[in-house]
């Protein structure tokens, strides 16, 4: 522990400040004494550009209108799928379970068990009710962050008596895809007094899709009188076609060797990793990137080479036949020098989770800091330093031209074959020679991100067809709005972090 000197009381102040800035996350890593691996290191750097999410249970939660909804389930078909998804819900014992009525949202808690809940959902007694808060309940979601079912049909009412008539739902809607969740609509179609309509199964999920799970096991084998329909940025399932888990992507001879960058695929920290839940990929390269382009120029079919060199990154596909929200057209490719970047949020990392202390001694006050956070912070005042605060000033993020292009025409060919199986590929920028003129350190960290350059929105028709009717317009509305603000042009689908040691 390093002491400091003198310091006021506003110090207090700082280490509140620097305590609500600190996730469980980064207080996990440093629970002991040896120092966080890269792969741990790597996550927390990609885990900062995701919202902060405080889910507030471990259970799911599911939200049923109580409004008058009950005249969809006079369909045979309607009743069966309302029926089978109720079934697993109420049997499964990890939900909490809520009436939407009377402009209030009440849990059926109590003595009610299972099969309670279930007749109560069931009771058309009970679901003959006015006013369900809808926009109230989107609210409830959004902010407790973890997953739920919403079954509705988004039609909200005044007091006045007239339904809401704006997007009352797409803040909640942009606000859940981006923490990184997706929404899944299952719409079925009902009559009530002669006007067609829409009763909705919403699932709020997040990457892993076990809540959604739970609902696709609800509706097997039942009547399908739904169509399906994703909100989302980025859910686009990804595969691979790698020789071993401990071989990415990159090239391999015959006998699957890796001799044009020689990557480290021994299963130790400092080798090949993925991250699948981040949608991310880490390589330790042992030859330099002149030495990778030369390797690269010599295996050729014309020197002798039984597999000869293409790509730097292959193997890696991706299922673009679900694609409901947008229609990818063109992929790109960017690379970044994120060295100074990824070095000073680490370090910022180390601050703060390792804040300094006030202590008092003979009458006096000062600092005292661990060791491993001391240099980051200023010790006459406990503060951080001006250059360690990540919050106000990340660090440099230099991109990098002309070394790497997207095959485009392996992705287009392999999507025309199979729209759930098109191929991504990254090779060399002709003319590259291994020589980075952006950058002075030829063995910085690279972050090789793979984007869409060009996105067209799903048909406006059919978002009409799914989500609105005769004198209501709100929720097709809402789901325009949402497709047209979150666009994902630019924004990573998949990244590849590389090291030169």
């Amino acid at each position: 522990m390093k002491k400091g000197k003198l310091i006021n009381a506003s110090l207090l102040a700082l280490t509140v400040l620097l305590g609500m800035s600190s996730c469980d996350f980064i207080k996990g890593l440093f629970g002991g004494d040896e120092e966080p691996s890269f792969k741990e290191q790597l996550y927390a750097y990609l885990k900062k550009d995701l919202p902060v999410v405080t889910i507030s249970s471990d259970k799911y939660a599911a939200y049923f209108d109580f409004s008058g909804v009950y005249i969809a389930y006079r369909d045979p078909q309607t009743k069966e799928t309302f029926n089978g998804l109720t079934q697993k819900i109420t049997s499964n014992g990890n939900f909490n379970i809520y009436k939407l009525a009377n402009s209030k949202i009440t849990e059926l808690t109590g003595k009610l068990d299972p099969e309670d809940q279930f007749k109560q959902i069931h009771n058309i007694k009970e679901q003959n009710q006015l006013y369900a808060p809808i926009k109230a309940t989107l609210e409830k979601i959004t902010e407790e962050g973890r997953s739920a079912l919403l079954v509705t049909d988004f039609e909200e009412y005044t007091k006045a008596g007239g339904l809401y008539t704006q997007a009352y739902a797409a803040p909640y809607f942009k606000k859940w895809l981006e923490g990184g969740g997706d929404i899944t609509f299952y719409v079925t179609n009902y009559v009530e007094k002669n006007l067609p309509k829409h009763l909705y199964y919403v699932v709020f999920d997040s990457n892993d899709h076990e809540l959604l799970k739970l609902v696709e096991q609800g509706l097997e084998g039942l009547s399908k009188n739904y169509t399906r329909f994703t909100l989302a940025t980025n859910a686009y399932p990804m595969s691979y076609s790698y020789l071993s888990a401990a071989k990415g992507g990159t090239y391999h001879d015959g006998q699957g060797d890796d001799i044009v960058s020689s990557s480290v695929e021994d299963g130790s920290d400092n080798a090949f990793f993925m991250v699948d839940s981040l949608r991310a990929e880490s390589y330790v390269f042992n030859n330099s990137w002149e030495d990778i382009v030369r390797n690269a120029s010599e295996m050729t079919k014309e020197n002798g080479a039984e597999v000869p060199f293409t790509h730097l990154f292959r193997n890696l596909f991706i299922d673009l036949s679900h694609s409901d929200s947008y229609k990818i057209k063109e992929l790109g490719v960017k690379v970044y020098n994120i060295q100074d970047d990824f070095e000073k949020y680490w370090a910022y990392t180390v601050a703060i989770a390792n804040k300094p202390s006030v202590k008092k001694e003979a009458g006096e006050t000062y600092v005292e800091c661990p060791d491993v956070s001391a240099a980051y912070y200023d010790e006459t005042s406990g503060k951080l330093k001006k250059e360690y605060d990540y919050s106000k000033e990340p660090g440099q993020k230099v991109e990098i031209l002309d070394m790497l292009d997207f095959d485009d025409e392996l992705f287009k060919s392999s999507f025309n074959k199979d729209s759930a199986h098109a191929e991504l590929g990254i090779f060399f920028h002709k003319g590259f020679t291994g020589k980075i003129l952006q950058q002075e350190n030829p063995n910085a960290l690279l972050r090789i991100d793979i984007v869409p350059t060009e996105v067209d929105i799903c048909d406006l028709d059919i978002i009409d067809q799914l989500f609105g009717w005769s004198g209501n317009d709100c929720l097709s509305a809402s789901v325009k709005s949402v497709l047209q603000d979150m666009k994902p042009i630019g924004k990573p689908i998949y990244s590849y972090f590389v090291r030169i040691q």
